[in-house]
This record gives structure tokens, C-alpha cells and sequence, in this order.
């Protein structure tokens, strides 16, 4: 046997063995090397809409100020609690007990709480909108609505929080998700397939991801609006979880003036409302670049907070309306009907080589089986989403490497009529078969990218593992089955002719 098929074909084992180590190794340790879409396996639906609500830092900011205006008007402070479910650390409003109906009327009439307000604390800089209700049951006691005012947000803001959500649950690993807006009603809607906790997809879709520093006080001193990159890993020495930050330019040159203005000093680090750590600044950080020590968290929670600092801040806070989790779409029974049709397809292939090309069609076979084994450890290791458009992709590209097989078998055949020797016809068929097998699969694998990058869903899975197929099946076609038949037949070439019809 000459040395370089034998090279060869140790190399595309090697190939195979690393594609059936992406299915087999994830399946040693219980997890699913595929993961299946929400048609295969379900995941969970969230709707989101704006949140305007404000937290209750910014509400006690609120209370103090008007608890000194009531002051002015000889109203003594009143009793306050927060109005609405606390969410996020986020409420509706306020509830303002007065001692009686009259001091309330006499706020009422001072017109103390304005339809809107501007709002300073360190360097935020907000427009608060105001609604009060008076209570039906106390006479003594006021409903005021607090919100953030929605005319503070650009009409983009929803779209690019949108996009915002895309990225993240990309950079997750997440595939195949569906995420849309409705313009008309104002909400995002999200599917994740393979997600089962909702506080897990909560927190990564809705959370602003808003990086920011805060002195003693609580009051915000800086903002990670130029955050370049933030990544998790496990500190030397100690083995503790961190998060390294780095900023822009602009960002290192503020980081500089703060941790300046600090030195020796608490300087919190907060993501959203969540305090991360609470450091003393011991000497001033120049050059933007720090560590966030994560205590108690893991690495896996590190991981979701860095992709959410780095992946940027949302442009409009976000809160869920609706919270599902979706069953497969399809149904259990529907799923095993068309797992076993693809089954019984693949079967009625290589039945169909095997019986009409002896030997050559057991090589096509097994190249067939090489192709199933590399094309599944490819989405293995893309981490792709497996639907069910996306099994019909697969069987669809099977089909293309079973036609790329008889095409390039009935080359050879003619080759043979032509009164060539074997292995010489070996060569000019596959030689001829090339060409009109690259063409069919290139004009396939435009519709397939064009597919991929346009299409939405299950769409886009049935393109990739279309596209990912078609490539796989012209390797497994013509350089595999090619590079068998050399090795079989490369002794007494004479000897299996007749598998051609000679």
C-alpha cells in the first residue's frame, strides 16, 4: 500500500475521532453535547416591557426632598413606606401618612409634589414624573406614583436594547434564540430554548449591565459607560473568583481622577443595584485597568457578569411581564414520528448503495457514516441548536453526499466502458465527477449562507445545518471514499473491477 494513503487515511480518522470526542465527552459527564431547540426540547419565554420605576435609594432621595418642602409649610415630616412589590429593589411609589386629613389637603394645595421633578444625586441627572392618589379608606393617607419619565428615552431605545439582548444571550452560547420586537405594543419577547431557570434567563436579559462606582454615601461618582472588556477567570495563588475590567482611554483618564479623589477610601463597585465589592482605594489606578474579587460567587455567575458589563449597558431599564416555560412544540409523539422517519430514510440509503453497488457502495456507506459523525461533532463544537428544521437539513445534505457518491460511481463506470484499467478510471471519475458535484453543492451553500444570515428561528437552523453539511459531505464524498477505494484496490486493482460492471 503507498505510504500517503496510508497517511491519509490515518488523518481523516484522526478527524473523526476528535468530531466523536465533542459528542461523547459532554455525554461522560452528563450534559447534552446538542442542544435542542424549543421544538425538540422547550425553554423558557419571557416578555419584557419598560421599566420606569425607580429604586429606593432614589425614592428616600425623593422623600427627603419633599419632607423639606413640607417643612417650609409648617407640615411635619410624614409617616412613609413604599407603595407596590418590590422588585429589583424597585417600587411604584410612595405611601405618605399624615397626622390628619388637613395637613394632607394643605400639601395638596402647596402643590409640594410637582408633576415632575429633575432629580440630582452625584452625577446622575434625572426627569421624575409624579401621580398622586389620595386614599379612599384614610383620609390621612397619599398614593404617590413615582416614575422615571419616559420622554428621558429616545424612541430607538427599545430596538437597541433589543440588540443588546441578542448579543448577550449570544456570548452566552445560547443559539437558535427568537428575539423580536413588537413595536406596536412595546415589549421584547424572548425565547431561550434549553433555558429551565427563570432567574437564570431573568438576569441575563434583563439586567441594564450598568457598571457603577459609589463613595460612602451611596452616592454614584462614576459610571462604566467606557467599559472596553471585562472577562471572569480564577485568581493565582488564592483560586478566587474574579472579574478584570478594563476602560477606554476617556474611562482610564476618570478612573484616574476617582480613585484619586478616594485614595484611602471606600469605593464601592456595583453592577446595577448588585454591590460586587466594597474596596479601599490604596493607590490611584491610572492606567484603567482593575479586579473585582467576587466573594462568594462562582465562576459561572462571574462569567454571566462580565458578559453583561462587557456586552454594554441597556438604554432603557426592562422589567417581565410574562414568564413561561414552553413545552416542545412539536409534542413527544410528534418528535419520535419524525425522528423515526429520518431513521428509517438513512437506512433505506445505504440499503439502496449497498445493493446496487456491492463494495464500492459499502465505502460509500461508511463514508456516509464518517460524514453523520463529523457533521454532528461540528455542531458540537459551535455549540448549535439543534430543531427540527434542522434534522431535515441534516438528512437533506445526507441525500446530496449519497448523489455526490452515485455520480462519481457512474463516472467511473464509464471510464471503464471507455476501456480504461481501474485505476486509471478511478482517477478520471472522480476527476470528472468534481466539477459537477462542486457546482451543485456551491449554488446550495449560497442559499444556505443567504439563509444563515437573513433568516430568523428555525430558519437559520435548518441553514447552518444545511450549509455545515453540504461541506462535510463533499469531504466525506470525494476525498474519504476516494482515498478507501485507493486503499482496497491498490493491490489487484483487476480483481474488483467487476464492482463497476467491468
Amino acid at each position: 500500500m503507498r505510504r500517503e494513503l496510508l497517511w491519509r487515511f490515518l488523518i481523516y480518522t484522526g478527524f473523526i475521532l476528535v468530531a466523536a470526542a465533542f459528542l461523547v465527552f459532554p455525554a461522560l459527564k452528563n450534559e447534552e453535547p446538542l442542544r435542542l431547540g424549543l421544538d425538540l426540547k422547550g425553554g423558557i419565554e419571557v416578555i419584557l416591557a419598560p421599566d420606569y420605576r425607580l429604586e429606593d435609594r432614589i425614592l428616600i432621595g425623593v422623600k427627603n426632598d419633599l419632607v423639606e418642602k413640607m417643612t417650609q409649610i409648617n407640615v411635619p415630616a410624614p409617616q412613609s413606606g413604599y407603595l407596590g412589590k418590590r422588585e429589583n429593589n424597585k417600587y411604584d411609589g410612595l405611601i405618605l401618612t399624615f397626622n390628619d386629613a388637613q395637613e394632607l389637603q394643605r400639601v395638596l394645595n402647596a402643590k409640594v409634589i410637582p408633576a415632575t421633578m429633575q432629580w440630582k444625586k452625584g452625577i446622575e441627572d434625572l426627569r421624575l414624573k409624579f401621580r398622586t392618589v389620595r386614599s379612599e379608606k384614610q383620609s390621612n393617607v397619599l398614593y404617590v406614583y413615582a416614575q422615571l419619565d419616559p420622554e428621558m428615552f429616545d424612541k430607538d431605545a427599545m430596538r437597541r436594547a433589543k440588540e443588546i439582548i441578542s448579543r448577550r444571550v449570544n456570548s452566552k452560547g445560547l443559539s437558535e434564540t427568537d428575539v423580536r420586537y413588537d413595536e406596536k405594543n412595546g415589549r421584547i419577547q424572548v425565547q431561550l430554548p434549553g433555558i429551565s431557570s427563570q432567574e437564570e434567563a431573568e438576569k441575563m436579559i434583563q439586567s441594564t449591565g450598568r457598571l457603577n462606582f459609589r463613595d460612602a454615601e451611596g452616592n454614584i461618582v462614576m459610571f462604566g459607560s467606557d467599559l472596553k472588556n471585562a472577562a471572569a477567570g480564577i485568581q493565582p495563588g488564592t483560586g478566587e473568583v474574579q472579574i478584570e475590567f478594563e476602560f477606554g482611554s476617556e474611562g482610564a483618564k476618570q478612573f484616574g481622577i476617582v480613585t484619586n479623589k478616594y485614595l484611602y477610601k471606600t469605593l464601592a463597585i456595583y453592577l446595577d443595584e448588585e454591590k460586587l465589592m466594597e474596596p479601599v482605594v490604596k493607590t490611584p489606578i491610572t492606567d484603567g485597568r482593575g479586579v473585582i474579587t467576587m466573594g462568594n460567587a462562582n465562576l459561572e455567575e462571574a462569567k454571566t457578569m462580565a458578559i453583561l458589563m462587557r456586552s454594554g449597558a441597556m438604554p432603557i431599564s426592562l422589567r417581565t411581564i410574562a414568564n413561561t416555560h414552553v413545552a416542545p412544540t412539536l409534542g413527544s409523539e410528534m418528535i419520535k414520528q419524525s425522528l423515526v422517519a429520518g431513521i428509517i430514510g438513512i437506512l433505506l440509503v445505504i440499503g439502496f448503495m449497498l445493493l446496487f453497488y456491492g463494495l464500492p457502495g459499502i465505502i460509500a456507506d461508511v463514508a456516509l457514516i464518517a460524514y453523520g459523525i463529523l457533521t454532528l461533532g461540528a455542531l458540537a463544537l459551535l455549540r448549535g441548536v439543534l430543531t427540527l428544521p434542522g434534522v431535515a437539513g441534516l438528512i437533506l445534505s445526507l441525500g446530496m453526499a449519497v448523489d455526490a457518491n452515485v455520480i462519481i460511481y457512474e463516472r467511473i463506470k464509464d471510464e471503464l466502458r471507455n476501456g480504461k484499467r481501474l485505476r486509471s478510471a478511478l482517477e478520471s471519475g472522480f476527476d470528472r465527477a468534481f466539477t459537477a458535484i462542486l457546482d451543485g453543492n456551491i449554488t446550495t451553500i449560497i442559499v444556505g449562507l443567504v439563509l444563515l444570515f437573513f433568516g430568523t428561528g428555525p430558519v437559520k437552523g435548518f441553514a447552518m445545518t444545511l450549509t455545515i453539511g453540504i461541506i462535510l459531505s463533499m469531504f466525506t464524498a470525494i476525498y474519504m471514499t476516494k482515498n478507501l477505494l485507493e486503499m482496497i484496490i491498490d493491490r489487484n486493482p483487476d480483481k474488483y473491477a467487476k464492482f463497476f460492471g467491468a
